[in-house]
């Protein structure tokens, strides 16, 4: 049986009245990590702009950085657990673009970090050779976003207007596309891959194409109507398929269905901005994998599960502003959300208690939030000369 549970801003769990003395929460004593702030320079000297974009190396003790004048900085240290403001090789890698950077990310095992422009120019670093390759679509496609395949190090997506296309073989600096598609009659918002030779894209126009490599048209679509679908998330373990539109409805699809089996509306001021799915087991309910988490306009981030009702299992209420992207740490044991003018918080996934909270001073773009070292380490790029970064610092058994 679910239960269902506020957290206020003095961290204090509320039960609903219905649900008093029947609670699944299950009390876990738990030694937290401490979380340190740091910010590092990301400019050399008389040099100034803004971070664009970070990303951690999946593998490796390396961070990179896209910087506002082009460059791309990596970071590189000794071992993980590190403060990265101890991780001493720097380097600077001069890109000629004349467009704005628009993404940044590693593959899957962190042999190539790809970064794009507006234009259509993509340079992707490669990590063994500390060497940079530049390719471009001859059709001259722009680039708005990258995706990479999360089990094909060298297969990514890339997404325009209207256009996703896909490359291979990104180790060998290819010359055109694998693939183009364009399906989509009005702008494209998400792409998001769900095995080797397939992905999901949704657009303006209403609709949620299934798209395979090989395949000229789309091998199923889901049309969620006249409203927009703003943001896609993938569930692998129970291969559903979570998504946020314009209206502020919050779905879930199943392969197997031509209905959504779950439809959650808010209310105005209260509809989600953001989702992730919650995929490493729970205190809060029964089911381990069906936990879905959203940010909400009005600064609160709820957990819902896709195969109950429409109430929440869990609120968490801390920030007053809209919340602008929220991100579980790669083993969950930690969920961070931020809002529209910099407050970010860590909360435990084990007893849903703040561990960490800070205000960054900066107004928040999407997907800022990235994770690395194994869950204790989160960058957020921002519109200053430094990156910020919170740290987990291992606390010390008193003896």
């Amino acid at each position: 049986m679910l239960s269902s549970h506020t957290i206020n801003k003095a961290g204090k769990r509320e039960e609903d009245s219905e649900q008093r003395g029947c609670s699944s929460f299950k009390k876990k004593k738990v030694e937290y990590d401490q979380f340190v702030r740091n910010e590092i320079d990301c400019f050399q000297s008389e040099e100034n702009g803004s971070v664009y974009f970070s990303s951690f190396n999946p593998v490796w003790p390396i961070l990179g950085c896209g910087l506002s004048d082009g460059k791309v900085l990596i970071i590189e240290g000794k071992r993980q657990a590190d403060l990265v403001s101890t991780w001493e090789n720097k380097s600077w890698n001069k890109v000629n673009a004349i467009s704005a950077m628009t993404d940044l990310g590693w593959n899957m095992d962190g042999s190539l970090l790809l970064v794009a422009f507006l234009d259509g120019q993509i340079v992707l670093w490669n990590k063994n050779t500390k060497t940079s390759m530049e390719i471009k679509d001859p059709n001259g496609e722009q680039v708005w976003a990258i995706t990479w395949n999360p089990s094909l190090p060298t297969t990514f997506a890339t997404r325009s207007d209207q256009t996703v296309l896909v490359w291979d073989r990104a180790h060998n600096q290819p010359k055109a596309p694998k693939q183009r598609f364009t399906f989509h009659s009005s702008l494209l918002r998400d792409l998001v891959w769900i095995s080797d030779d397939q992905f999901f894209s949704c657009s303006d126009d209403g609709l949620i194409l299934l798209c395979q490599i090989g395949t000229e048209s789309p091998i199923r679509s889901f049309d969620h109507g006249v409203d927009a679908v703003l943001s896609l998330s993938w569930n692998n373990t129970l291969n559903l398929l979570g998504c946020l539109s314009l209206n502020g409805s919050t779905m879930v699809w199943s392969m197997d269905k031509n209905e959504p089996i779950y439809l959650v509306k808010s209310e105005r001021m209260k509809r989600p901005t953001c989702l992730a799915w919650y995929l490493f087991g729970d205190s809060i309910a029964e089911s381990s994998w069906t936990l879905i988490a959203c940010g909400l306009e009005d600064g609160s981030v709820v957990l819902w599960d896709s195969c109950g009702n429409s109430d929440p299992v869990l609120s968490l209420l801390v920030q007053t502003n809209s919340i602008w992207d929220i991100s579980f740490s790669p083993d969950g044991m930690f969920l961070t959300s931020i809002d529209l003018q910099g407050n970010l918080v860590i909360w435990s996934t084990k007893t849903w208690q703040i561990v960490f909270q800070s205000n960054l001073s900066f107004r928040a773009s999407k997907r800022i939030l990235q994770w690395g070292g194994g869950g204790r380490k989160l960058a957020i790029a921002n519109p200053s000369e430094q990156i910020h970064l919170i740290e987990a610092v291992r606390v010390r058994n008193k003896h």
